[in-house]
């Protein structure tokens, strides 16, 4: 056989070989997309059932105790709905704190970070993302839209109570929804993020390795154009760390070290980059991803509280320091 047909038969499986691979790599594209922008969520009534059955969460404080109101925002895809809980302790400063859940759950999530602030004084704001619980949606976009979204209930919430002492809680998506305000506006006193990534096509192209065990490459890369394609979310532009970078308001950084679906390093870039000497970094051993809470709930509510009363002293002094000069 002449060389050149030895050549050429060579070439064409190669061609036959990485069209096969794209055409398996743009079916896996289809499916992290979906994963990512339409997954399996869960009803108000399931994640209830789910905590309570294998959290041991009790919700007698919130049906019965707390004096709730219900709103309703106006987001990219629609209404945004969630609730106030007033907290009537008595107190000299208002407080307000801010939780957003994480991918596929709803406000129900938050509650059991909303007993950590209204144990310390903090009026709660919770309220499900688009797509998820009440709120309404097609998709949901971790952290593209819902930093928008995020901004009309900070709004609202500024004009039910003012000039409050305004802190930010996210878990995951919600993490990177709050990271992602931080270069947006100035009114933000504090900001936790539980176990944020911080580079949207770094975590999934770790995911996608991690999950497939194929190249990220072209993978990830189909999928951000069928997402750029069908809903306007580029995956590029969603990297928190920019806005910590961008950003002086205070955070503490909370991630398990045993989180395998975003690792603890993307915590751990964030918090070098933070510019504030006030942020904080807290590793949790045995730590899941969104578990830190569970591994220890009176450890995780001290990190939470201490970090909130360090930068709330700090903060009333520098303004006391300012009224003097």
């Amino acid at each position: 056989m002449a060389w050149y047909w030895i050549v050429l038969i060579v070439l064409g499986g190669i061609l036959l070989l990485c069209g096969l691979y794209l055409v398996l790599a743009t079916i896996v594209a289809k499916g992290t997309l979906k994963a990512a922008t339409t997954p399996v969520k869960h009803t108000l009534e399931e994640a209830r059932k789910f905590q309570t059955e294998y959290e041991g969460m009790d919700y007698d404080d919130y049906d019965t105790q707390w004096r709730k109101q219900s709103f309703e925002v106006d987001g990219v895809q629609g209404k945004i709905r969630g609730e106030i809980i007033f907290n009537d302790a008595a107190s000299q400063q208002t407080k307000v704190a801010v939780l957003c859940h994480g991918h596929t759950w709803n406000r129900i999530n938050s509650l059991k970070y909303a007993r950590i602030f209204y144990a310390a004084g903090y009026n709660v704001v919770i309220y499900d993302h688009a797509y998820f619980g009440l709120s309404d949606g097609t998709h949901t976009t971790l952290g593209f839209n819902e930093s928008k979204d995020l901004r009309s209930v900070i709004n609202y919430v500024r004009t039910v109570f003012g000039n409050a002492f305004l802190v930010l809680h996210g878990e995951s998506m919600g993490a990177v929804t709050v990271l992602c305000e931080l270069s947006l506006r100035n009114d933000i006193n504090a900001v936790i993020a539980d176990c944020a990534f911080s580079n949207t096509v770094k975590y999934f192209r770790q995911l996608c390795l991690q999950a497939t065990h194929l190249p990220s490459f072209p993978i990830v890369d189909i999928s951000n154009c069928m997402s750029k394609r069908k809903y306007g979310y580029d995956f590029a532009v969603v990297n928190p760390i920019d806005d910590v970078k961008n950003s002086d308001v205070p955070i503490c950084f909370i991630h398990g070290l045993s989180d395998k679906l975003i690792r603890a390093e993307h915590s751990e870039e964030m918090y070098k980059a933070s510019r504030n000497p006030l942020s904080e970094l807290h590793l949790i051993p045995h730590g899941g991803h969104a578990r830190s809470y569970h591994v220890d709930n009176a450890g995780y509510a001290k990190i939470v509280t201490d970090f909130l009363e360090k930068v709330n002293c700090e903060q009333s002094n520098q303004k006391q320091s300012d009224k003097e000069r």
